[in-house]
């Protein structure tokens, strides 16, 4: 199968499963051009630097053990690929979170964020995989196998690690802040050795090991359900607690209880719901922060949103009269 043809066929399901993690992050979208980033991050830096490493990490493990032994197989396959790997992913979403720190509200956008790094990632690794195919049917086998069946892998394992640096965004210790980011990774990488090291465990236990491997993807299913679940009622809630105070200067009584409740029309989806999602969340963190710059975008995103519903913005500028902080906890 010719290369660009393989590449243009994997391209479309590796973006519906990214447009379907967006979709998490239903009242907030985060930047399509960040989120690009974050892809191609995973596309290329993440995917050479992990090659490199992995073939100097082998060097060592093929000296002890001889090349084609099953211990090398399973060191190099199921251990050091996935440490590698999950490693040069988190760097992209640990970057997105220093540099664009408005960005990265909390562990919904951790979600976006390192799903989309890790669908780059397989997105090139799957277009390697199937060049090595010798024919149209093996091509097609493997296909079905790497990018329909197994094709969310690699978004869910980094995703875990978004989740440690989305928790870490709401926090005020360092100390707390490197422990949820390191547990998140540790997260990525079990994952993905439990994955890896069953794979490559399948000859020695007569493909019983793939048994690990199939319940590890049905766990990943019900989780990402879950989460999907989870960030609705989360955002809702957030909307609840610290957008009470913006009624009725920002907000009527009425519009703010279809926010809280998801009752709100689809066409708010892109426009009013972005902004009073994106309110709450910066009075969330200027409760927690204190810091001047989030104090000033409260300000503009209410008198943006006042202009939307064409209402004066009265409400008293959080510079003057901080929002309160409400008891959600981290997110």
């Amino acid at each position: 199968m010719p290369i660009l043809l393989s590449a243009l066929i994997i391209a479309v399901p590796t973006y519906f499963y990214a447009a379907l993690v967006r979709n998490i992050d239903r009242y907030e979208k985060e930047p399509v051009k960040y989120l690009l980033a974050a892809f191609v991050w995973g596309a290329v830096p993440a995917v050479i630097l992990g090659i490199v490493l992995e073939l100097v990490l082998a060097i060592p493990v093929v000296a002890i053990f001889g090349a084609e032994t099953r211990a090398a197989t399973f060191l190099n396959m199921g251990v050091l690929a996935p440490v590698v790997e999950e490693i040069v992913k988190g760097l992209a979403v640990g970057m997105i979170f220093v540099w664009r720190r408005r960005e990265f509200d909390g562990w919904i956008d951790g979600v976006v964020y390192g799903s989309t790094v890790g669908f780059g990632f397989a997105y090139v690794e799957n277009v390697v995989y199937l060049l090595g195919t010798a024919s149209v049917g093996e091509w097609f086998t493997l296909f079905f196998l790497r990018v329909i069946v197994l094709g969310f892998m690699h978004g869910f394992w980094t995703s875990l690690t978004g989740i440690g640096f989305g928790v870490a965004r709401n926090l005020t210790s360092d100390l707390a802040k490197a422990f949820v980011i390191t547990l998140g990774l540790s997260g990525a990488i079990f994952g993905h050795v439990l994955h890896n090291g069953s794979i490559a465990l399948a000859e020695a236990s007569e493909g019983a090991s793939l048994c690990v491997s199939a319940l590890s993807y049905f766990v990943l299913i019900v989780l990402m359900i879950g989460l999907g679940r989870m960030a609705g009622r989360r955002e809702r809630a957030l909307m609840k607690a610290h957008l009470s105070d913006e009624v009725p200067h920002v907000l009527e009584d009425a519009d703010f209880q279809k926010l809280c409740n998801g009752n709100m029309p689809r066409t708010w989806r892109n426009g009013m719901a972005h902004l009073a999602c994106e309110l709450a969340q910066k009075k969330k963190q200027h409760a927690i922060h204190r810091d001047s710059a989030s104090a000033l975008e409260i300000d503009a995103l209410r008198a943006r949103i006042c202009a939307c519903w064409q209402a004066p913005a009265t409400a008293a500028p959080v510079t003057a009269a901080p929002a309160p902080t409400a008891a959600l906890g981290p997110e």
